[in-house]
């Protein structure tokens, strides 16, 4: 069995021509490293940004990483996370890239969804919100 310390963990964006939308799935990342749980922690995007997700599993089973969990982080399931990410998962070991592949587990996490930690999030961004001011 592959200890958590032994694994490495894939937070995948969508992508966006927004800087913002990556300096957070980064600030993720570094976050969760912190922690301490896993030996590598890397983020991918789906489009739009790199690295991308193929790149940055192949550069994972390189350095040799046998357990790879790839964690969408989305809020709910949808055509990305259901359709498109898990293609890409399915691609990118095959080909020229099998022999990289061949001894990695891949394993795909949900996203968010409803959770109890996400309602105290929302409630205090609704205390945090400030009024708009028309012109």
């Amino acid at each position: 069995m592959v200890k958590e310390e032994d694994m490495a963990v894939v937070l995948i964006g969508h992508g966006s021509k927004l800087a913002y939308n990556k300096e957070v799935l980064e600030e993720l990342r570094r976050r969760v490293e912190l922690r301490g749980i896993f030996k590598e922690v890397k983020v991918a995007f789906m489009q739009l940004n790199s690295p991308s997700i193929e790149e940055v599993l192949r550069n994972l089973a390189k350095d040799g990483m046998k357990k790879i969990v790839a964690l969408p982080v989305f809020l709910a399931n949808g055509a990305h996370t259901t359709e498109d990410i898990p293609e890409k998962l399915k691609t990118s070991f095959a080909g020229e890239w099998a022999d990289i592949g061949q001894d990695v587990e891949l394993t795909y996490a949900k996203p968010i969804g409803v959770d109890e930690r996400v309602v105290d999030i929302l409630i205090d961004r609704v205390k945090e919100s400030e009024p708009i001011k028309g012109e």
